[in-house]
């Protein structure tokens, strides 16, 4: 039973800057869904563009543009009308999905498919497998582009699997998947979870807890009061002007924090950790297969230090003096300690630097790099 309200329908056919032997149609579509469905609403979509917004109705409100360029202007219309949009408005268990079934469109142009003879690229979208193709002479180009209008307050999980997906000004619970689009959020507040593929992920001006995750590209995150937890396999990991934790991991980039006040975690199988203009740091946690550890700033807060390399060099320069006691052990590289009214204790294997009182802990261990530390 279709408990949502239909809004206004518009239609409009394009034809201009398209081949000659092709044309395009446009339909758009609106939604209004109960108050109720700010509890919990899910909406699917498979190919296009999406754009989340802060709404000021009740419930949430959903505009739909969907755009067909096919080999001829009646073909192109009879497809428009084979786009399902599957809904339910019951509270937490609330949808929307554009449905796209195989029987009528078993091949669909994208710019990322295939357009070589030897590969076959296809998806998988609400159980329906679909050929991606690289030729638009090959397979009709469809796209379906939403707005999505939240009050403040709502639970939102957006999955876009082919297009970028950005939300704007958008509080309370947002997760965004993706498949290879651009994930970005700008001036938000809640809880902020984004999960993509193969694409970025960007994030500004947040306040909250913001958890990041791609499988290859890189995430951004600027500007945050945020607690952060951000993770990807093969890009780098970029914290810039904020407050609050972070923790971050990659399998072959790199982490780098500037002007970040708050403890910091951070692990890296290939790459370096770099963080700069850091302060109120009371835990400092950074793991790295084979880059470098370089930390400047004011670590006068530091009350736990662990610092392992496989092959890296470790950096700490503060402009502030922590009470703590490290031990540092290295395998082949060397130690320089620069710190005033420090004692130091040196052994064949191990230095002990203690600081003040010695109240916190810390641990440096490098395989084969050399450790630096200075501190007034």
């Amino acid at each position: 039973m279709r408990k949502f309200l239909s809004g206004t329908v518009a239609f409009a056919l394009l034809a201009a800057s398209l081949p000659a032997a092709a044309a395009s149609a446009t339909v758009t579509r609106a939604w209004q869904f109960k108050a109720d469905s700010v509890k919990g609403l899910e909406v699917r979509n498979l190919i296009g563009d999406i754009r989340v917004e802060r709404g000021t109705e009740a419930g949430v409100h959903i505009t739909a543009q969907a755009t067909i360029d096919a080999e001829s202007q009646a073909e192109a219309e009879r497809l428009l009308g084979l786009i399902e949009y599957r809904t339910a408005d019951v509270g937490a268990g609330s949808r929307f999905d554009v449905f796209l079934s195989r029987s009528h469109f078993p091949k669909i142009y994208w710019s990322g498919g295939t357009s070589m003879w030897w590969g076959v690229s296809y998806t998988e979208h609400l159980g329906e497998r679909i050929r991606l193709v690289g030729d638009r002479d090959d397979a009709p180009a469809v796209r379906v582009d939403l707005v999505i209008r939240a009050p403040a307050g709502s639970s939102l999980t957006v999955d876009n699997h082919l297009g970028e997906t950005v939300a704007n000004g958008y509080s309370g619970e947002l997760r965004l998947d993706g498949g290879s689009g651009l994930l970005r959020s700008t001036g938000g507040a809640g809880r902020l979870d984004l999960d993509n593929g193969s694409g970025k992920v960007e994030v500004v001006g947040h306040r909250g807890e913001v958890t990041a995750d791609t499988g290859s590209g890189s995430v951004t995150i600027t500007d945050c009061e945020c607690e952060i937890a951000a993770d990807t396999g093969s890009g780098s990991v970029e914290i810039r002007n904020g407050s609050g934790e972070v923790a971050a991991s990659t399998g072959s980039g790199r982490v780098t924090i500037e002007n970040f006040s708050g403890s910091i975690e951070a692990d890296t199988g290939s790459g370096s950790v770099r963080a700069r203009a850091v302060s109120n740091v009371r835990r400092l946690d950074a793991d790295t297969g084979s880059g470098g550890v370089e930390v400047d700033g004011d670590l006068s807060a530091l009350e736990r230090l662990r610092i392992d390399t496989g092959s890296g060099s470790v950096k700490l320069r503060s402009s502030g003096t922590p009470s703590l006691e490290i031990r540092i052990n290295t395998g082949s590289g060397g130690v320089d300690v620069n710190a005033p009214g420090a004692t130091v204790r040196e052994s064949d294997d191990e230095w002990i630097v203690r600081m003040k009182d010695g109240a916190g802990s810390g641990l440096i261990d490098t395989g084969s790099g050399s450790v630096d530390l200075s501190f007034p």
